[in-house]
């Protein structure tokens, strides 16, 4: 009878842990019972840590039929197990050549999926803090399974979040019309955080321990999410890496009417009477042909290196976004309150140009008679450059363009000269507009904390290719292989690896600071050099290398300059309202 009884609780026991996980007799799979249904994981090993991953799980319903060019819809409870066995999910549709050498992505338009990584065992008292990872790829391209975060979840013990989110047109196609307003794609990353809130704590996760992070587009959207007070509780910490709001983070009424005009006309919807007789037609359309309807050659101003990307970008809504946040109105009000309210890390490598160079098409190098691989000559930004985004600012003002060139001209040979022209681009485009918004954040503040970093540490891993001889600096992207296995985008030679081995102390000194300001807001701890909170009067950042270094007030003249322009760009802007 004793041994009747013992059975009885211990069978008792097992079903009340089993409501909450399930293991099977497989040592490497687990199920978590969520708020809505049911989810499978795999065990990775990370150097005898072990790693719990749970690949595709929905967070939305399918943004499929009538459901395109809408915001998403919550997701209902599911009966099914939830989660696959491979690595990689699908991605969301999109632009997509693949690279020889990396395993070929799924897309598709049902893609409203995220990814988690537990470190060590599921327990609901683990309490641990969360890191949601919002992929980069200029809001066309890209996936969240492109970044495999296992070592920094299995060195940082904390849960990390990958999501995947609308793309191009189906993520930002607006038309300037309350049945279809834009920004579906920053929409789905709001439901994939509401998600987060309600679920993770199943998973040992804590929702009030939130940090998004991000890099370019990615940190673009991270540097946004914040300006929406309506977010407030769903993170409390951010990390923007090489991407911001200021400047170009919009797209324009103007390029926004082109984008509409030639999808319409590509998919024989032009000519319907009214804005839902239109969308009917859109949403009829096979997926495929909204996405190949447009590319970004169609969007590139002949001969100036500008893209005029409506439609591609976040935009004016009425709803998340009043006006232009490149150019706001204000920096005092509930927006930036919220903002501020949060922790708040930004950095840039120094390198960010090589974005520039690889964009030089070769009509513009037989135009200004140059061969990038050789050199970049004054003459381009000169006469190109600097006029163009000048004049995109504040109109065409002569006199600031020859203050541009004069500022970022030398004497020191062509390839100080070409670097310096790759210097502008990285000012204007990524170090001036982290500087902007760290001071905002950061000025008499003293509820949260501020930090600003600088990468100069070049990867191995080129996710560019091979650079000109001439240039210098880390690439933008180059702390991404610090953080993340990244053989998913890029194919990894033997050789690139053992040189990325040489990089593992550094890469555990990133992640220790990154999991450690996700922890607490403050990336200073245990066996990490000491990182100087930014503040407006030094301006103090760490600089990411071998070894680690600190600086003050990062490229104060360029900032000096280019943010005359931004703030005259920012007048304009209202004045013509």
């Amino acid at each position: 009878m004793y041994m009747v009884k013992m059975m009885k609780i211990q069978i008792l026991a097992v079903l009340f842990l089993a409501s909450f996980v399930r293991g099977s007799d497989v040592r490497n799979v687990v199920e978590v019972k969520t708020p809505t249904g049911w989810v499978r994981g795999y065990e990775e090993m990370v150097d005898d840590k072990q790693v719990f991953r749970f690949i595709q799980i929905p967070y939305a319903q399918p943004p499929v039929g009538e459901l395109r060019f809408q915001k998403p819809r919550p997701i209902e409870k599911w009966e099914n197990v939830q989660g696959i066995s491979n690595e990689q999910s699908t991605g969301c549709s999109q632009w997509y050549y693949p690279i020889p050498g990396t395993e070929e992505m799924k897309l598709d338009e049902d893609c409203l999926f995220l990814n988690i990584y537990v470190p060590g065992g599921i327990s609901t008292d683990r309490n641990l803090s969360v890191m949601v990872w919002i992929h980069g790829g200029g809001f066309v391209n890209g996936a969240g399974t492109q970044y495999n975060p296992v070592k920094l979840a299995a060195k940082g013990d904390v849960i990390v979040v990958t999501i995947n989110y609308r793309l191009g047109l189906l993520g930002f196609f607006t038309m300037n019309d309350p049945l279809a307003p834009g920004n579906y794609g920053l929409w789905d990353m709001i439901e994939a955080l509401r998600w987060i809130q309600n679920n993770i704590a199943a998973f040992g996760g804590n929702p009030n321990s939130v940090t998004i992070f991000g890099q370019s587009a990615g940190a673009a959207a991270v540097s946004l999410l914040p300006l929406i007070p309506s977010n407030k509780g769903l993170f409390q910490r951010a990390i923007s890496q090489s991407g911001m709001v200021f400047n170009q983070a919009f797209s324009t009424r103007e390029t926004e009417k082109k984008t509409m005009d030639l999808l319409l006309e590509r998919t024989d919807c032009k000519g319907q009477e009214d804005v839902a007789r239109t969308l009917k037609c859109l949403r009829e359309v096979p997926v495929e042909n909204i996405t190949n309807a447009i590319t970004f050659m169609d969007m590139l101003i002949p001969l100036n290196l500008s893209i005029e990307a409506g439609g591609f970008l976040p935009s004016i809504d009425g709803e998340l976004f009043k006006e232009n946040m490149g150019y706001p109105k204000s920096f005092d009000d509930d927006r930036y309150k919220f903002f501020r309210s949060i922790d708040f890390m930004s950095g840039t490598a120094d390198g960010e140009g090589n974005v520039l160079f690889m964009s030089l098409t070769p009509e513009i190098q037989e135009l200004y008679n140059f061969n990038v691989s050789e050199k970049i000559p004054a003459r381009v930004l000169c006469e190109m450059n600097a006029p163009v985004y000048v004049d995109s600012a504040v109109g065409n003002v002569p006199e600031l363009s020859q203050e541009i060139c004069d500022f970022y001209s030398t004497t020191e040979g062509t390839d100080a000269q070409s670097n310096k022209v790759c210097e502008f681009y990285a000012d204007y485009f990524f170090i001036v507009p982290s500087n902007t918004l760290l001071s905002i954040h950061a000025e008499d503040n003293t509820k949260t904390n501020s930090f600003q970093y600088l990468l100069t540490r070049k990867s191995p891993v080129l996710f560019f290719g091979d650079p000109p001889s001439w240039f210098k600096g880390a690439f933008h992207g180059d702390e991404l292989p610090l953080l993340f296995d990244t053989s998913r985008i890029i194919p990894v030679s033997e050789e690139t690896l053992q040189n990325l081995e040489k990089e593992n102390e550094l890469s555990e000194t990133v992640i220790r600071y990154w999991t450690n300001f996700a922890k607490s807001g403050n990336p200073n701890g245990e066996k990490v050099p000491e990182w100087p909170s930014y503040d407006v009067s030094s301006k103090k950042y760490v600089i990411i290398d071998k070894p680690i270094k600190t600086g003050e007030n990062l490229k104060a003249e360029a900032t000096e300059l280019l943010s005359r322009i931004i703030e005259k760009g920012r007048q304009r802007y209202h004045d013509e309202l």
